[in-house]
Protein backbone atom coordinates (compact mmCIF):
# COMPACT_ATOMS: atom_id res chain seq x y z
CA UNK A 1 0.00 0.00 0.00
CA UNK A 2 1.33 3.41 -0.96
CA UNK A 3 0.52 6.36 1.26
CA UNK A 4 1.41 10.04 0.75
CA UNK A 5 0.45 13.34 2.32
CA UNK A 6 -0.68 16.16 0.07
CA UNK A 7 -2.26 19.59 0.60
CA UNK A 8 -5.74 20.79 -0.26
CA UNK A 9 -5.49 24.16 -2.04
CA UNK A 10 -7.68 27.17 -1.32
CA UNK A 11 -9.79 26.10 -4.31
CA UNK A 12 -10.29 22.63 -2.78
CA UNK A 13 -7.98 20.90 -5.24
CA UNK A 14 -5.63 18.02 -4.47
CA UNK A 15 -2.71 16.84 -6.60
CA UNK A 16 -2.37 13.10 -7.11
CA UNK A 17 1.35 12.37 -6.75
CA UNK A 18 3.11 11.02 -9.84
CA UNK A 19 4.08 7.74 -8.15
CA UNK A 20 0.42 6.98 -7.42
CA UNK A 21 -0.74 8.06 -10.90
CA UNK A 22 1.91 5.84 -12.47
CA UNK A 23 1.04 2.87 -10.23
CA UNK A 24 -2.64 3.13 -11.18
CA UNK A 25 -2.13 4.04 -14.84
CA UNK A 26 -3.78 7.45 -14.53
CA UNK A 27 -2.69 9.86 -17.26
CA UNK A 28 -3.46 13.57 -17.52
CA UNK A 29 -7.07 14.28 -18.51
CA UNK A 30 -8.14 10.78 -17.41
CA UNK A 31 -11.31 10.53 -15.33
CA UNK A 32 -11.39 9.35 -11.72
CA UNK A 33 -14.28 8.47 -9.44
CA UNK A 34 -14.29 10.03 -5.98
CA UNK A 35 -16.32 8.26 -3.30
CA UNK A 36 -16.79 9.79 0.16
CA UNK A 37 -17.31 7.45 3.11
CA UNK A 38 -17.78 8.30 6.77
CA UNK A 39 -14.10 8.79 7.54
CA UNK A 40 -12.21 8.49 4.25
CA UNK A 41 -12.23 9.38 0.56
CA UNK A 42 -11.66 6.76 -2.15
CA UNK A 43 -10.32 7.84 -5.55
CA UNK A 44 -10.10 5.33 -8.37
CA UNK A 45 -9.56 5.43 -12.13
CA UNK A 46 -12.69 5.23 -14.25
CA UNK A 47 -13.61 5.18 -17.91
CA UNK A 48 -15.52 8.04 -19.47
CA UNK A 49 -18.37 6.73 -21.63
CA UNK A 50 -17.14 8.97 -24.46
CA UNK A 51 -13.82 7.08 -24.45
CA UNK A 52 -15.74 4.00 -25.61
CA UNK A 53 -17.06 5.74 -28.75
CA UNK A 54 -16.20 3.73 -31.81
CA UNK A 55 -15.06 0.64 -29.91
CA UNK A 56 -18.31 -1.31 -30.21
CA UNK A 57 -19.59 -2.37 -33.59
CA UNK A 58 -23.13 -3.61 -34.24
CA UNK A 59 -23.56 -7.12 -35.53
CA UNK A 60 -24.70 -7.29 -39.10
CA UNK A 61 -27.54 -9.59 -39.97
CA UNK A 62 -27.73 -9.79 -43.74
CA UNK A 63 -30.90 -11.89 -43.57
CA UNK A 64 -33.00 -9.20 -41.86
CA UNK A 65 -33.76 -5.64 -42.84
CA UNK A 66 -34.38 -2.70 -40.53
CA UNK A 67 -38.08 -2.95 -41.42
CA UNK A 68 -38.13 -6.60 -40.30
CA UNK A 69 -36.54 -5.59 -37.01
CA UNK A 70 -39.13 -2.85 -36.49
CA UNK A 71 -41.99 -5.24 -37.18
CA UNK A 72 -40.53 -7.72 -34.70
CA UNK A 73 -40.23 -5.03 -32.03
CA UNK A 74 -43.81 -3.85 -32.56
CA UNK A 75 -45.09 -7.40 -32.33
CA UNK A 76 -43.11 -8.54 -29.27
CA UNK A 77 -42.70 -5.40 -27.10
CA UNK A 78 -45.35 -3.19 -25.57
CA UNK A 79 -45.09 0.57 -25.17
CA UNK A 80 -45.55 2.14 -21.77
Amino acid sequence: MMQVITTVTQKGQVTLPKAIRDALGIDKYDKVTIEAKEDYIKIKPTIDILDLAGTLHPRKNNKKSALDARKYMEKHYKRF
